[in-house]
């Protein structure tokens, strides 16, 4: 950790509070480290308790004496399409820090730059469609408005994996619902949504509707447990997603909770194996193995596993693994040291019980010293295993077997998680039969994953609660209120 006098200013962005950059208060950074080089590329402020009080409170004035809440949905549109154009401006550069801060391939980094303006202009359109006031008859005959309002200050945690993917899952909709936030990014990728904040300035956002602070555990602890914020909305682990339900129910906020993921996808008899082991590997290396809906088991008959493993081993040798800067390249290095040594942990732990390393297993040849580890699969593990069970959260896929369809449907629901999940058929009607089988907020149909920002998502069981994206991402950032005339 670096103190505040120590560093230069270009690498000086700060705290965004109340529509200002300014230092921490007790002059604490974070250095953020390039996982491709494993060298210093920048450093972020680190918000002190004091630092947080200033921008819940900036929140809490933009919300309660602001004129954001009090727009009607059509201004609060007009603004968010100002701020999409806005960071349009920005795709290339934006680019360019997601690639520093993650490691992710360019391709998924300039796909999350334009993802926030792609959402952001979805929700816009959502202004046109969306009632926020209903006048009904009650059983009585009395006339009475039935209205949505914004639920207040949201606290609005993102994670390391996709920084600028997962804001866009957030900030549109609680936008739109005229809430106000505070954005609180991973210290290990938080520079990339420091564009935020520039193009709500440029926009002319009132000031404090958008706030954005990295902190430590302890600081973004107590933003769970500020008395100033009314609505959580996190992205993460389950454990964590736990933690901070726990916390918020003291004083009873609203929290929505996008957990961790352990999907299936089920292969039936009928799939034909190109597209099963096409898409299996095109998903594998997306995101550096980093997504929490992503298939990480493999359900296939005793009788195609041959045909179906060995046709996935072949696809995924032809895999790029490098320098994430290289547009050739598909997967790039795991954020950080500890996190490479846990996705090699599981791995180890596949070995130790019984399983084979199909293809992967470890650091591709001549990249000994990097944080890299080439796409994996795993056979020969029960589904109850370790492998077969925990987020492994890297390019790893274990495979698991069936002898019928009954047991092949028990196996994907065999898991603590219920965030999304797939089904492969020649059929797409017997697909539908058995995806409607699959206990999961999202399955696709022939496609090892599916999300677009019109369509809600989240998960079921320990995945989390709450919906995020499509108009039903509106209610979570609403609340009903009846008023009788």
């Amino acid at each position: 950790m670096t103190t505040h006098s120590e560093l230069a200013p270009a690498t000086e962005r700060g705290l965004f509070i109340d529509g200002t950059w300014r230092p921490s208060s007790d002059g604490r950074y974070e250095e953020v480290v390039n996982p491709a080089t494993r060298q210093v590329f920048g450093r972020a402020a680190l918000a002190s308790p004091a630092d947080l009080d200033d921008a819940v409170a900036a929140a809490r004035r933009a919300f309660d004496s602001g004129p954001w809440p009090r727009m009607t949905l059509a201004e609060r549109a007009s603004a968010m399409i100002r701020l999409a154009a806005e960071l349009e401006r920005d795709i290339e550069p934006l680019t360019q820090v997601a690639l520093a801060e993650t490691g992710l391939a360019v391709a998924m980094c300039r796909d999350g730059a334009q993802g926030i303006p792609q959402f952001l202009r979805y929700a816009a359109g959502l202004a046109g469609t969306v009632a926020l006031t209903e006048e009904r008859t009650a059983a009585s005959g009395a006339k009475v408005l039935v209205e949505k309002v914004p639920v207040g200050v949201v606290a609005a945690f993102i994670p390391w994996n996709a920084p600028l993917k997962l804001a866009a899952f957030k900030v549109p909709s609680a936008l739109l619902a005229g809430c106000t936030l505070v954005l609180k990014p991973s210290p290990e990728s938080p520079l990339s949504l420091h564009y935020l904040a520039d193009a709500a300035v440029r926009a002319g956002l009132p000031e404090g509707v958008i706030n954005i602070i990295a902190a430590d555990t302890e600081v973004s602890q107590a933003l769970v447990k500020h008395p100033g914020v009314d609505k959580i909305s996190f992205t993460g682990s389950t454990a964590v997603g736990r933690s901070i339900a726990a916390s918020a129910a003291d004083s009873l906020k609203r929290v929505t909770l996008e957990l961790g993921g352990k999907s299936a996808a089920l292969v039936l008899d009928d799939a034909p194996v190109d597209l099963v082991a096409g898409s299996m590997a095109f998903v594998l290396p997306l995101n550096n193995g980093a997504i929490c809906a992503m298939p990480s088991r493999l359900v296939v008959s005793e009788r195609r596993k041959d045909e179906i493993v060995g046709a996935l081993a072949t696809a995924l040798e032809k895999t790029v693994v490098g320098d994430p800067a290289d547009p050739a390249t598909q997967l790039g290095p795991m954020i950080n040291e500890q996190h490479f040594n846990r996705v090699m942990g599981f791995i180890d732990s596949a070995r130790a019980e019984g399983g084979t390393i199909v293809t992967g297993g470890g650091r591709p040849e001549g990249m000994e010293d990097g944080l890299y580890i080439s796409p994996t699969v795993i056979t020969d593990v029960s589904p109850d295993s370790t492998a077969a069970q925990e987020e492994i959260f890297g390019p790893v896929l274990t495979v698991l077997t069936y002898r019928d369809e009954d047991e092949a449907v028990e196996i994907a629901n065999n898991s603590r998680y219920g965030l999304a999940g797939a089904v492969y058929s020649g059929d797409r009607d017997r697909a539908l039969e058995f995806a409607r089988r699959i206990r999961t907020g999202t399955v696709a149909v022939n496609s090892p994953i599916g999300t677009d920002p019109a369509i809600p998502c989240g998960g079921f069981k320990a995945s989390g609660y709450g919906r995020e994206l499509g108009p039903e991402g509106i209610d979570d950032f609403v609340e009903t209120r009846s008023v009788f005339l």
